[in-house]
């Protein structure tokens, strides 16, 4: 076993060596150690700090096995900075290592999960900081374990990155009061059954910079405002909400965020009254998929540099404003959103992905393309959203949007159906596109395939103003925004 570790492990460490190499290298070595009546541990000789960064590249539970390598590998696991515990399947692998952890230790008794290879891999661990420790609890895990024992344990070893997920069968906890005072976290991922209470405690995370809420509870709607204004320096917030979380009015105050994601999806039918509020002089990025939340407000004017919109309440219009300076915008266009279109100009937009759903979505197309003189690359993405219930109107517009005879030079259309108006619509961009490069259509899976050729042909045929514009295909057509 050592020497097929040691090989696995040289390889990872040569970062030049295939699969297929390796094991050519391990039939010649196993020849030239029965020939030689051994053979050398040159990996074993490296220095602890080395082979530190070497297990940095393996799975915790094949990290914590090497223990059993030799008395050389007894201890060098204990040092290695970074702990990931996934339980989301029953880990029948981490109880023998639980087992193993025991025996050698001196506790013999038989594990029922992977709480002993949890607790004791913790116990023995002695790297000076603990730089990561990601863990994900499944539904079979026991509910009767004191889970927050672990993560006081991660705040006194000064954790960095801190990653909790509890899916158990069991009710929401709270997390020790510890963690929402500490002083090196940097990076914290709550997720499912976590009870987010620090409504009356002290929270300060003064380091804290990228914070994801998945699905979590909150005790009130003070828990999250205390939450988010002890981040003094917080750049990045993800938030996915669950039914019945406490919260009917989400406010988000932090003046120095630069990134929001926020996904709200709600899956019984009972208005509450839901808002987002949010206060962020710095917001650069925005991506919001709520199809639940009556209003949305965004104060202090932030200019934004990327929005991904999916929304099915109406935008009040400091929504619309703060979209104005965006450089990437990916839109769901439904009835909601076609206001933005009307009352926007996007003086910067290079760059905008649609996916349209549930309307004649030409006309807000035109409107989009007339408001956007900048705009270079465009995607329609109907792969999602077919909308064969709502026939198409196509009206060619009067004037020539200014992007289409300045700056347009990518085109794509996913899920391309090949109707009447569809070609009318391809064949007005084709016609006044001067700029035009490159072109990718994606047929639409309702096509059947007799008329696949004929629908290609039609487009191939089709007139370009730009002579040098690529036409391509593709069942699965990429979107090339970034």
């Amino acid at each position: 076993m050592l020497g097929r570790f040691l090989l696995i492990l040289g390889s990872i460490w040569l970062g030049r060596i295939s699969i297929q190499s390796a094991r050519q290298f391990g039939k010649k070595r196993a020849i030239r150690c029965r020939r030689n009546g051994g053979g050398e541990d040159r990996i074993s000789a490296l220095p602890d700090d080395l082979l530190v960064r070497i297990l940095l590249l393996v799975p915790t539970e094949d990290v914590v096995a090497t223990m059993i390598l030799s008395k050389r590998w007894r201890f060098v696991w204990t040092m290695v900075p970074q702990l990931e515990y996934n339980d989301i399947e029953y880990g029948t692998r981490k109880i023998c290592l639980g087992g193993l952890l025991g025996f050698l230790f001196g506790k013999s008794e038989r594990p029922q999960s992977i709480r002993r290879f949890l607790t004791e891999s913790m116990r023995l661990h002695k790297a000076p900081v603990l730089e990561t420790l990601s863990i994900e609890l499944g539904p079979h895990f026991p509910v009767a374990v004191n889970v927050k024992m672990w993560i006081a344990n991660a705040v006194d070893r000064r954790v960095r990155e801190l990653g909790f997920a509890l899916k158990w069968s069991g009710g929401p906890i709270s997390l020790p009061k510890s963690l929402y005072m500490c002083e090196t976290i940097e990076h914290l991922h709550l997720s499912d059954k976590v009870y987010v209470d620090v409504s009356s405690s002290p929270v300060c995370l003064p380091f804290l910079t990228s914070l994801e809420l998945v699905s979590v509870i909150y005790k009130d709607e003070d828990s999250l405002v205390r939450l988010l204004s002890s981040c003094p320096i917080l750049k990045s917030l993800h938030v996915m909400r669950r039914d019945k979380d406490n919260v009917t009015k989400f406010s988000v105050k932090v003046p120095s965020l630069e990134t929001f994601m926020y996904n709200h999806v709600a899956s019984f039918i009972e208005d509450v009254g839901e808002s987002l509020v949010i206060d962020s002089a710095s917001l650069k990025k925005f991506f919001i998929s709520d199809g639940w939340t009556t209003s949305c407000s965004i104060e202090n004017k932030p200019r934004l540099d990327n929005a991904r919109i999916y929304i099915w309440f109406d935008p009040d219009e400091e929504f619309m404003r703060s979209l104005s300076s965006v450089v990437y915008l990916e839109l769901e266009l439904n009835v909601a959103t076609v206001a933005c279109l009307e009352a926007i100009i996007f003086s910067q937009l290079t760059e905008c992905k649609i996916r349209p759903c549930e309307l004649d979505w030409f006309e807000p197309l035109v409107l989009l393309l007339q408001n956007s003189p900048k705009l270079k690359v465009l995607v329609i993405d109907q792969v999602l959203f077919r909308n064969e219930d709502f026939p198409l109107s196509w009206n060619q517009p009067s004037s020539v949007p200014e992007c289409l005879s300045t700056n347009l030079e990518v085109f794509e259309w996913a899920g391309y159906g090949g109707t009447t108006e569809q070609k009318d619509m391809v064949s007005y961009i084709f016609a006044n596109s001067k700029c035009l490069k490159r072109v990718g259509i994606s047929l639409s899976s309702t096509c059947k395939r007799k008329d696949r050729k004929k629908i290609m042909k039609e487009l191939e045929s089709m007139s370009r103003i730009s002579t040098s514009s690529q036409l391509l295909f593709s069942t699965q057509l990429k979107f090339t925004c970034c």
